[in-house]
């Protein structure tokens, strides 16, 4: 029986680390998480539990806070051992080079490599040959096994294990339970890194498949499962990239979530695959707020650089069905592309107006490593390797464009362009203006209201939810002395997916 704690540092509760650790605790073992805003000493709680083996979950440009930590625990702890999953070492191997800190990474699912190596580990056994780990061979060189196939009956796992999560006041007594209900997405956009994880992850073997979603029999137990020990929560939000991935999926669950659940729920819907029945039953089943990806409001960014998928006709189309069943809706955007004009951004502006939705999440385009796109920005010298910006995609851009500054203002700007009257012209001026906060408190501050009142979140829980989390949105720009630092720790993988 080896002891595994997940370290955390974004006060969320995570799906993956949920799944990892019912697995593991299926199989005899003995897990935690750990979150530094939940903690009074960070340090101290993670060595009180006394781990085998700490499991940290990374994307690029956070991977490394925990590693002054894990140097004391391991000094206190000499036979602990340390794997790195999640987006960054499932596309890079440089947590490897981490000699004395970093013992292993996680390429892809890891459900039953993480089981597999923390039993090697446990037995004194060689990992060398377990799929999808990656480790340093005895020369030092870094190797990435083969990739093992996804698993493809996601009701075959174990119920997602809450207790780590909920054991902490704050996030047991939010309104809203985060839920996921599928795996994948319909779409290979190139600014996500979907399309080449479909690439890497699936074999082509018959039955094999990218996208798969839980049964909705299974979705309920798990959703009653859960209640039965944590009844205060009043809503779900369910973090697919798209809860009508399957076809077909919704008109059963709306038949049987509102009778054996009965909880109201907001989610994210892919609108290429969506009709007007799907509404229906979106609605039937309870549904409250979507949310989906519009991106551009410019046709040929979204279809021939983005390969989004939407055309104009879907774009119009569906907005009016979701006002006509009274369901609110909000939409995603990109600023700052790198085939995108000032001009493009405007009209991703306009087309707002036009579709109306109840709120806009704007975020900056970042070039991952991770995604065809990114690897095409790094190719053709588009990225400004001297500026770190950090892990986050609200605060600024590392592309080189000659309106770095005007494409950062719209971003905070974005809803004043959209909801006031006379906005557009308002904002083409103050855009010039250099980069200060009350920008950045105008865009927080409807981004905060849409969140919590048209998606029923709660004001007060998104707000301190917010705060716990707010280092990590307002992250400072830094100037780089090594133009390689910026270069290498660049790759966040899936979680950058907008």
């Amino acid at each position: 029986m080896a002891r595994v704690a997940f370290v955390l540092t974004t006060c969320h509760e995570f799906e993956g680390v949920k799944v990892l650790s019912a697995t593991l605790r299926q199989h005899g073992h003995v897990t935690d998480a750990f979150i530094t805003s939940e903690e009074q000493d960070y340090y101290q709680s993670v060595l009180d539990f006394e781990p085998d083996v700490i499991g940290i979950y990374a994307t690029t440009g956070q991977e490394k806070w925990p590693y002054p930590y894990i140097r004391r625990w391991k000094q206190a702890l000499p036979h602990l051992k340390v794997v790195m999953g999640g987006p960054h070492p499932s596309h890079d191997l440089e947590p490897l080079g981490e000699v004395g800190i970093v013992d292993a990474t996680i390429k892809a699912e890891a459900e039953y490599a993480l089981l597999d190596l923390v039993n090697a580990w446990e037995s004194n056994n060689s990992i060398e040959f377990i799929p999808n780990v990656g480790f340093r061979d005895s020369n030092g060189v870094h190797v990435q096994n083969p990739i093992r196939p996804v698993v493809g009956d996601l009701d075959s796992l174990p119920f997602p294990d809450v207790d780590p999560f909920y054991k902490y006041p704050f996030l047991r007594n939010k309104r809203v339970m985060q839920v996921h209900a599928s795996r994948g997405c319909q779409n290979s956009c190139t600014y996500c890194s979907v399309g080449l994880m479909k690439k890497e992850w699936i074999s082509g073997k018959k039955g094999e498949k990218f996208n798969r979603v839980k049964s909705v029999d299974y979705l309920c137990e798990e959703m009653n499962d859960i209640r039965a020990r944590y009844p205060g929560f009043r809503m779900v939000n369910f973090g697919d990239a798209a809860l009508n991935m399957e076809s077909g999926w919704l008109s059963e669950f709306a038949d049987k979530w509102p009778v054996r659940v009965g909880l109201p729920f907001a989610c994210n819907v892919n609108i290429n695959h969506l009709d007007e029945q799907d509404i229906v039953n979106l609605k039937r089943a309870g549904c409250v707020s979507v949310q989906f990806g519009l991106e551009s409001g410019s046709e040929h960014v979204r279809l021939k650089i983005y390969k989004k998928g939407y055309t104009d006709e879907v774009v119009y189309k569906i907005p009016p069905l979701l006002r006509k069943h009274k369901l609110t809706y909000r939409t995603n955007n990109i600023m700052g592309g790198p085939a995108e004009t000032l001009d493009d951004m405007f009209e991703t502006v306009r087309v707002n107006k036009r579709i109306k939705p109840n709120g806009c999440t704007v975020l900056i385009y970042r070039a991952f490593r991770s995604t065809v796109l990114g690897q095409e920005d790094y190719a053709l010298g588009r990225v400004d390797l001297s500026r770190d910006i950090g892990p986050s995609i609200q605060h600024d851009s590392h592309m080189k464009r000659d309106d770095r500054r005007e494409v950062v203002n719209l971003q905070k700007l974005f809803n004043i362009a959209v909801y006031l009257p006379g906005g557009i012209p308002l904002v083409r001026r103050l855009i010039r203006l250099p980069h200060n906060r009350l920008f950045q408190v105008s865009q927080l501050s409807f981004l905060w209201y849409q969140h919590a009142v048209v998606s029923g979140y709660g004001m007060l829980d998104d707000f301190l939810l917010g705060l716990k989390n707010a280092a990590q949105v307002l992250q400072p720009t830094r100037e780089q002395k090594k133009r390689e630092s910026f270069l290498d720790h660049m790759d966040i993988g899936p979680d950058a997916a907008l």
